[in-house]
């Protein structure tokens, strides 16, 4: 077998491969195609079931404007309340970054501080928590309110306890923080029901923080009163302070 026959075997070997290749994908598409046939005939009977009326109303609901519109809404509710936390969260980290290291600070400040702290923690609650709050200032009335007379983040440790400590998941769980200031009286009341795995449950835990009966040793003695207890799973703290001259 001379070098030309051999060129000529694998010519007419190559072409018989390209002719096999060509058949089989002749025959993919053509079922493809036919699949493809049915399936549009199926989807033309389907339509032509339907009235004109229906078929109006099935492309408007493709696109319903209204949808789009509760969308936009939703989004940009979002957005303001991160914006809306943001803020508060700047306003918490420059009085602790800043006023706090002054010695004392205004009631009229800790009160802000506390108000602004609340709000963080309520972003995280479910919209359906029971979640009640109250502030009853006297603010016109008071000489006191403005003037540096409050060791600051007093209010710090019970409203933070409050949020951590609470059961988030019982149909009866609540959170309530009731904050007043008259006369020269710093009042703060924070109840909640407590959690099971909190270690608010057990008695002998220690209920609060240590530091702050320490602070208010050194800072008011005589001057105020701390009451923290737990009944019925339902933890309560009591601060009161007096800020008024004797």
């Amino acid at each position: 077998m001379n070098m030309t026959t051999e060129i000529f075997y694998i010519i007419i070997l190559i072409l018989l491969t390209i002719v096999v290749v060509l058949s089989g994908l002749y025959i993919v598409l053509k079922q493809k195609y036919k699949k493809l046939a049915g399936e549009n005939k199926r989807q033309k009977e389907l339509f032509n079931r339907m009235d004109n009326g229906k078929m109006e109303h099935f492309h408007r609901a493709q696109l319903n404007p209204h949808l789009l519109k509760n969308s936009l809404n939703g989004i940009l509710s979002h957005a303001y309340q991160t914006y809306y936390t943001m803020d508060k969260l700047a306003m918490v980290l420059d009085y602790v970054l800043y006023e706090s290291e002054d010695e004392l600070v205004s009631p009229k400040a800790e009160i802000e501080f506390a108000r602004n702290l609340i709000e963080i923690n309520k972003v995280k609650l479910s919209p359906l928590f029971d979640i009640r709050v109250k502030f009853d200032v006297d603010e016109l009335d008071d000489a006191v309110f403005d003037t540096p007379t409050l060791v600051p983040l007093m209010t710090v440790d019970l409203i933070e306890n409050a949020f951590k400590h609470a059961d988030f998941h019982s149909a009866d769980s609540f959170i309530s923080i009731n904050m007043t200031f008259r006369n020269g009286v710093l009042d703060l009341v924070v109840s909640n029901r407590i959690s099971k795995r909190s270690p608010l449950q057990k008695q002998k835990s220690g209920i609060g923080s240590k530091t702050l009966e320490e602070c208010l040793m050194l800072y008011y003695p005589g001057k105020h009163r701390l009451d923290r207890f737990v009944e019925h799973d339902v933890y309560s703290a009591h601060l009161q302070i007096r800020l008024y001259a004797d």
